[in-house]
């Protein structure tokens, strides 16, 4: 039982992370394109649009759940997710600043810094079992 709900879970990161890496890899690219000039009709080709998607995809399906498993055990999923993306997007724009050959790295940078910052700023009651619902419960 427990195996089969820790495969459920990292099924379901796989998949968010999937998603949310696949948007977040159109984003920069389209940032990356939008600065450079012109780039918006290179974007709407719907190639370049699904190559990059699926680039994110597969680093998102990768990065997330290690991350999520590794390092974010105890942080809300919403925060995971969220975090890690702007972390991500963070990166990416800071490594594209000047001549725009480190947006990969700093995406990665980003995203590795989002989930360590995340890691340490988890409260401990969060680490706790029905630490959500200690408020509402009577103290033992």
């Amino acid at each position: 039982m427990r195996i089969a709900r820790i495969a459920a879970v990292t099924a379901g990161l796989v998949v968010v992370g999937a998603l949310v890496g696949g948007v977040v890899g159109v984003l920069v690219t389209g940032m990356l394109l939008g600065s450079a000039g012109g780039g918006l009709a290179l974007l709407l080709n719907l190639e370049t649009v699904l190559f990059i998607g699926a680039y994110g995809a597969a680093m998102g399906a990768v990065l997330g759940p290690l991350a999520a498993w590794l390092l974010m055990r105890h942080v809300p999923l919403w925060k995971a997710i969220g975090g890690t993306a702007l972390g991500t997007l963070a990166g990416s724009v800071l490594g594209l600043v000047g001549d725009g050959a480190m947006g990969f790295p700093g995406a990665l940078l980003g995203f590795g810094a989002a989930a360590v910052y995340l890691r340490f700023r988890s409260p401990r009651e969060n680490r706790r079992i029905g630490a959500p619902f200690a408020r509402f419960l009577p103290r033992v």
